[in-house]
């Protein structure tokens, strides 16, 4: 499995970070602040100079010049981060995490920004908040597609038992308040159990890295579960995805690997046209499978969904998945800050982009209820309970 595992390429999708080459702040700026950029910025200095009551603040020019140029591509997973709320976006990807336990996404078009899923437990689940709700404003000020960056740092920026009040819309509902308070949010990985008929369930939250080769990853994770399925009679898998943001794209790859036959996995292409595959070996998961997806199953859970239906591996079972088919990098400079920016497009087995269009579920089945999936019995989960009949 380890060779299976080298052959994976580092590549993150969504909050997860690949480290390039360290560089300077002053050198960034330097490259690309060249002719008419870096005579309007000496203008406007030299107006501020001379016109301003209050000076210049020397030490955060680069960075408000680096934020502007970020901001300017008009891609919400694009973003400068200055040393301070750098070391704050590596603590929330890479370990626990002080916040709301939500992820959030964009929607250029309509300029808003949604609840992509929660985190099971975590202060935005119990107040309600659900995959779809629109965030309005976050204590009084309005946050639009652009400010997706912003948004997400605010609600992270903050100790722990600190609030902060959420202006929501829903479909159906209209708008509403909710009172934020701040927790840490420690990331479950993999949840696993032996239901009746044989059948095990493996329900899959995020797909974590490890910073340390003494602790778990997902894909450890994954695999410790498979192998006391295995051992307790297990016939025939569930994975359920539901509310799964993504992750590392090399963590989901190698458990797609575990699973699929050989063959293609996904592949990126970024602006030149440069393609990357990631392949699957010969071993293969040889029993039947059904998947679970919803609108909050998204980019790292794409990937997987996207691989098993067109191998034709599982049963995808529940609603359309959320569309995130973009790659984000992460490039760390030498003073401490960063950039996150949307680097390729991955694509499924078959060749299509699923980037705001999300992947279609074989059997498509509402779930309409006002509780947390975790509270739901398997008769009150319909798509859970769908999953049981198919592969019965």
């Amino acid at each position: 499995m380890e060779n299976k595992r080298s052959r994976i390429f580092t590549i993150i999708i969504t909050a997860l970070i690949t480290f390039f080459l360290t560089t300077s702040v002053g050198s960034f700026i330097t490259d690309l602040t060249v002719g008419e950029s870096i005579e309007k910025i000496s203008i406007v200095k030299e107006m501020l100079s001379e016109y301003s009551l209050f000076e210049v603040n020397e030490e955060k020019v680069a960075d408000y010049a680096a934020m502007a140029m970020a901001a300017s591509v008009e891609d919400p997973y694009t973003a400068y981060f200055p040393k301070d709320e750098f070391s704050a976006y590596k603590d929330n990807i890479m370990s626990s995490y002080v916040g709301m336990g939500a992820m959030l996404g964009a929607d250029m078009e309509k300029d808003e920004i949604t609840i992509v899923s929660t985190v099971e437990g975590g202060p935005a689940d119990k107040a309600g908040l659900k995959s779809g709700d629109k965030i309005v404003s976050i204590d009084g000020e309005s946050y639009g597609a652009s400010r997706l960056t912003e948004a997400s740092m605010y609600v992270k920026n903050g100790e722990e038992g600190t609030t902060f009040v959420l202006l929501m819309e829903r479909e159906g509902k209209g708008k509403f308040e909710v009172t934020i308070t701040r927790e840490k949010i420690i990331k479950k990985s993999v949840e696993s159990k032996m239901l009746a008929n044989n059948i095990g369930y493996i329900k899959i939250t995020g797909f974590e890295s490890k910073l340390e080769k003494t602790e778990k990853d997902t894909y450890d994770e994954f695999v410790e579960s498979l192998l006391a399925l295995k051992g307790a009679g297990m016939e025939k898998m569930i994975i359920d995805l539901r509310d799964n943001p993504g992750g590392d794209f090399r963590v989901v790859c190698n458990i797609a690997d575990a699973i699929l036959p050989k063959g293609v996995i996904t592949y990126t292409e970024d602006k030149y046209g440069k393609q990357e595959f990631i392949y699957s070996d010969s071993d293969e998961l040889n029993i039947p499978i059904a998947v679970l997806v919803n609108g909050g199953s998204a980019s790292s859970s794409e990937v997987l969904t996207g691989a098993l239906k067109d191998h034709k591996k599982a049963t995808v079972i529940g609603t359309k998945t959320y569309g995130k088919g973009i790659v984000q990098s992460v490039f760390p400079f030498t003073d401490g800050s960063g950039m996150s920016i949307t680097t390729a497009r991955y694509f499924t087995p078959s060749g299509v982009c699923i980037h705001k269009i999300g992947i279609e579920p074989d059997i498509n089945v509402e779930l309409i209820t006002t509780k947390a999936l975790s509270e739901l019995s398997i008769e009150e989960d319909t798509q859970l309970k769908k999953a049981i009949e198919v592969l019965k």
